[in-house]
């Protein structure tokens, strides 16, 4: 493994996902023909996956169809920086507009034609998995719409289908079923039924339709399906075929053929599993200090070649754990008990799109993806979800490489949290809340380039860790303040440009993190003298951090290293609510010192004393530290034991930023700050250090080598910001 400085972007290029069973659909940005499909399910159909539909969740149509193959995954960063394209020949491009027609017109009235439509327009439900079958779920108006696509064969010649199951129809419908630029589409009767026609010689595309109360309309080089008003519920029936000119009345002949319509709903009630479980042996991870890392081993062996690039997790109230992967997959895993010499893996849901971030509210889980927040059942009770409920889908998506939506959390109202990375729509690089029921989505904060984790503490603290880089000096976390704005500049999202931004709570070192996760708090009653204490988690080092606060400025803090390497980028941190322990995982896309695609680790306090400052102050020429064991006094009260250097960071465009000396901002480099006393008090635990020239700095780095009261070597170093002194 090159050593993380040493990377570029040929170590993450990587094309496996294209020997991956993804199941039988793939939510993501679809480079379909006519415009990219942003939020797009490219849908597998027929027994054998003869063809492919890709259906736009926010626009509620087809974009594309295609025969002979499913999707090509771009190989670069693991295949999670640029969208997929389709594989195969093109059956028709209807391009990114409206399935359904409004006051008579097929316009996208959003700006920039970014979002979801109106929802007295149009609303995404969600997808039903029955065995290989999908079945969509949406409302056009008041109207409810459940759906299938499917493919067949006739006499060697390959047809789509599309089943409707509509419920009352106020006012008629119109959906677009077919579009081939350049061509003029014409309808004939034949044999008493309507056939419309995109001709193209050997391409010609035939229509035609069975079912109460529908017809079939052509314009231009479009044909549509008519739904005339009605109370009671009806199915409908729609052929497409590729044939040449000359076969209408085989067309015909074989919507006669396959006259009958099976109603959709029948797909809604939970069907056929179609993953296997598997099996995985844990490893007992020995004890360093007070902490010992248990390793849940990953089944990267796989029937299906499922990549393990894991990505968040969660707990259910039977102790069963959810895991999420990048690559779209959820798994439920059982068998977490003390010797881990079991753990079975269930493949519980597939084909979501990039999930950064699981949450379980009540019985479900909750995951967060580029396109939506989805909620997971299971129907039928068989371990393998059947509903995939689009739980809000609000979420402005540009289709930036970089643009991802990540980590998912709740505050004690029930409000759900999630952060989206940098890009040009109103939504990027901001804290965005979801409101308990769904319905609301709202920016709470901005200004944050890449950030890959949040945590929600006591009294629904919120912090974000963001990434260095432009306009973000050196990766750090922040405490969230309602409208904040946390110093990317190109995501201020002010009507005036602000020429300040909201002090973090703690910027943190190269040498402790060069890539932020998330944050979790151990709870109370748990991790002795770290009870309380927030956990800051490095995707880039791999490691966790104990974050403290500053005493005197709780606004403010610092972090020390807890000891153990995680097997990959570590993000996402829970503690299961059944043992007790904390629950890492993480992934690598990018810049870390990983050495395996994912890990799902657990983090044992074993007992005993961590042998680190605990809690700390700063005050005008002083620092103040408490330590959870008592020190060797002659050590503790060496200033020669101590060291501290502070400095700040240049807040500009430029890719991170220099160390600069806080006494002459002009010049580059640290300060070194005389440690001139130190006073060991009479509990024997906290040291108070005279420092000459402390002052406000966006970085200190304060050092410690000392002993304590029976010989045994403590050493570490504390890193943090002093905003406010």
């Amino acid at each position: 493994m090159k050593a993380v400085a040493e990377q570029v972007e040929g170590d993450w290029t990587d094309g496996r996902w294209n020997q991956v069973d993804v199941g039988p659909f793939m939510s993501a940005d679809i480079h379909t023909p006519q415009g990219r499909t942003l939020k797009g399910i490219a849908i597998k159909v027929g027994d054998e996956s003869q063809a492919t539909v890709c259906f736009n969740t926010e626009l509620l149509g087809y974009s594309a169809a295609w025969a002979g193959g499913f999707l090509e995954f771009d190989p670069r960063r693991y295949g999670l920086i640029g969208g997929p394209k389709p594989k195969g020949l093109t059956l028709f491009a209807n391009g990114i507009t409206p399935g359904w027609a409004h006051d008579g017109k097929l316009d996208d009235r959003q700006p920039r034609k970014l979002g979801p439509l109106p929802r007295n327009r149009a609303k995404y439900r969600g997808l039903y998995r029955h065995g290989k079958r999908v079945a969509l779920s949406y409302t056009v108006g008041e109207t409810a719409v459940i759906e299938t696509p499917w493919a067949g064969d006739a006499d060697g010649r390959l047809f789509l289908t599309r089943t409707f199951e509509f419920g009352e129809v106020a006012k008629p419908l119109t959906s677009l079923i077919a579009t081939k630029r350049g061509k003029t589409a014409l309808l004939q009767k034949i044999g008493g039924l309507v056939v419309a026609q995109l001709s193209s010689g050997e391409e010609t595309l035939w229509v035609t339709a069975l079912g109460q109360g529908i017809s079939l309309a052509v314009k231009n080089d479009r044909i549509f399906l008519t739904v005339q008003p009605g109370e009671a519920k009806r199915l409908a029936k729609v052929f497409i075929v590729q044939a040449p000119l000359d076969q209408a009345k085989s067309v015909v002949a074989l919507a006669n053929e396959n006259a009958v319509i099976e109603p959709p709903s029948r797909l809604a009630n939970g069907g056929p599993g179609l993953w296997p479980p598997l099996a995985t042996r844990g490893v007992i991870g020995k004890p360093r200090g007070a902490f010992a890392i248990d390793t849940i081993r990953l089944p990267f062996d796989n029937p299906w070649n499922a990549l393990l690039f894991t990505a968040g997790h969660d707990f259910l109230p039977d102790s069963s754990a959810l895991v999420c992967t990048v690559h779209g997959d959820v798994w439920r895993l059982t068998g977490i008990d003390s010797s881990l010499k079991k753990v079975t893996w269930n493949r519980f849901a597939t084909g979501l799109f990039q999930p950064l971030g699981l949450k379980v509210v009540g019985d479900n889980a909750y995951v967060i993806g580029r396109d939506q927040i989805t909620r997971l059942h299971d129907l039928n009770g068989d371990g393998e979800a059947d509903f995939y409920e689009c739980f809000n889908n609000d979420l402005l998506s540009a289709g930036g490489g970089h643009a991802y939506a990540t980590s998912l959390e709740t505050d004690s109202r029930g409000n759900f949290y999630f952060t989206k990375c940098s890009e040009n729509t109103p939504h990027g690089g901001s804290l965005i809340r979801i409101s308990a029921d769904g319905r609301k989505l709202d920016v709470f904060a901005t200004g944050f380039r890449n950030p890959n984790g949040l945590g929600i503490g006591p009294d629904d603290v919120i912090t974000v860790g963001d990434q260095q880089g432009g306009w973000v000096p050196e990766t750090k976390v922040d405490v969230m303040n309602r409208g904040g704005f946390y110093g990317f500049m190109p995501m201020h999202h002010r009507g005036t440009e602000p020429n300040t931004y909201d002090p973090p709570f703690a910027f943190v070192p190269r040498a402790f993190d060069n890539s932020a996760g998330g944050q979790v708090w151990v709870p109370s009653g748990y991790w002795g003298a770290i009870e309380g204490r927030m956990i800051h988690l490095s995707y880039g080092r791999c490691t966790a951090m104990l974050a403290l606060p500053d005493e005197s400025h709780p606004g403010q803090g610092a972090m020390l290293q807890l000891p153990g390497r995680y097997l990959s980028g570590a993000m996402r941190g829970r503690f299961n609510p059944h043992d007790g322990h904390l629950y890492v995982s993480g992934l690598r896309g990018w810049q870390t010192a990983a050495v395996h695609d994912g890990c799902f680790q657990r983090v044992r306090f074993v007992g005993g004393e961590l042998r680190q400052p605990t809690r700390y102050a700063t005050r005008p020429g002083e620092i103040e530290l408490t330590f959870d064991v008592k020190l060797d006094r002659e050590l503790a009260t060496d200033p020669e034991s101590y060291s501290l250097e502070q400095w700040n960071y240049l807040w500009s465009k430029n890719y991170g930023s220099k160390d600069w000396s806080v006494r002459e901002p002009k010049k580059n480099g640290r300060d070194k700050v005389v440690v001139r006393t130190a006073k060991l008090l009479h509990n024997g635990r906290t040291v108070v250090l005279q420092v000459l020239g402390l002052a406000r700095a966006m970085q200190f780095e304060l050092k410690y080598d000392l002993d304590d009261d029976a010989g045994a070597l403590i050493r570490g170093t504390l890193a943090g910001t002093i905003n406010e002194l």
